[in-house]
């Protein structure tokens, strides 16, 4: 007798856009921490704009992908010492 396999049912995940601040601290600045959560995460991102000096770096970015993956890669950034905050819309498109 063949055993079937179950197949597995999935939900199709919800892609979606986050538009993001992130605000680095001077011990921070020097740190590819878009590139690490690159490799982290299946995320596209988008950097629309930045202004990084020796004290402090603000860069706004863009994560496109799961909604859950993007939420994971947000307090990711929090738990390395980022600061995230949401960008309102239309203030980079």
């Amino acid at each position: 007798m063949q055993k079937r396999l179950a197949q597995k049912r999935t939900r199709p995940r919800t892609e979606t856009r986050a538009k993001l601040y992130l605000t680095y601290p001077k011990k921070l600045v020097r740190e590819p921490l878009i590139y690490q959560m690159s490799r982290k995460f299946d995320l596209v991102f988008n950097v629309r704009q930045a202004s990084v000096s020796e004290e402090i770096g603000i860069i706004a970015l863009e994560l496109d992908g799961p909604e859950d993956v993007i939420d994971a890669a947000i307090a990711w950034f929090r738990a390395q010492g980022v600061t995230v905050e949401p960008i309102e819309k239309n203030v980079i498109e």
